[in-house]
């Protein structure tokens, strides 16, 4: 399973005070140094992922579970929503549990009923769960993380995000961004494109 990262932050760049907060490291002053730390906890969060046994994964605790163990080793407020307005989402602070909940009793019927081919079912929960923005940050990548943990749970193919361009960050962050702004517009072509590249099963 991926953690993949779709930014191209120069790793000398230093933190400013609002990405300080919360943060569990204060000797930790550069995104580079910031990286590092997410991606060993991410590793440790995808180990206990891939271990988990628990039903209950189409639930608000699960999900907020997921996210405090991705995060939780950096990160005071991992786990728990964010309580600011962003502008990357319209959702206010006060709607996120009614909105995340309403998102997975959608994506309970879908997939029970199978309403909507599974592409269109992945590229729909991801784009919806980034647009609520429920977390203060780490929101594309525990979206891309769970999309993942559920195409393995339903016996899906994992996409890959575009890996083919993984060598070209730059154009693959603007696909990315340039589809999620067409589904912002109930356009899910560009994002389902994005999404189908398979590179297989994987695994968690």
């Amino acid at each position: 399973m991926s953690s993949v990262r779709f930014r191209n932050d120069d790793g000398n760049t230093p933190l400013d005070p609002e990405q300080l907060e919360g943060l569990k490291y204060p000797s930790v002053t550069t995104m580079g140094e910031l990286d590092e730390l997410e991606d060993e906890n991410i590793q440790r969060g995808l180990d206990w992922l891939n271990h988990s046994r628990s039903d209950n994964f189409l639930s608000l605790e699960f999900l907020n579970k997921l996210h405090k163990q991705l995060f939780g080793d950096v990160w005071t407020w991992a786990g728990k929503y964010r309580k600011s307005e962003v502008n990357l989402s319209r959702t206010r602070p006060y709607n996120i549990g009614p909105e995340l909940k309403n998102l997975l009793e959608d994506l309970k019927v879908w997939i029970q009923l199978q309403s909507m081919p599974w592409d269109e079912i992945w590229a729909e929960l991801h784009h919806r769960l980034v647009s609520i923005h429920p977390y203060p940050n780490g929101n594309g990548r525990i979206s891309r993380i769970y999309v993942e943990y559920l195409q393995k749970k339903h016996g899906q193919m994992i996409t890959s995000w575009m890996a083919s361009l993984k060598e070209d960050p730059q154009e693959r962050r603007s696909r990315y961004i340039k589809a999620l702004r067409s589904a912002d517009q109930g356009d899910y072509s560009l994002l389902v494109t994005f999404m189908r590249e398979k590179i297989g099963d994987r695994g968690l």
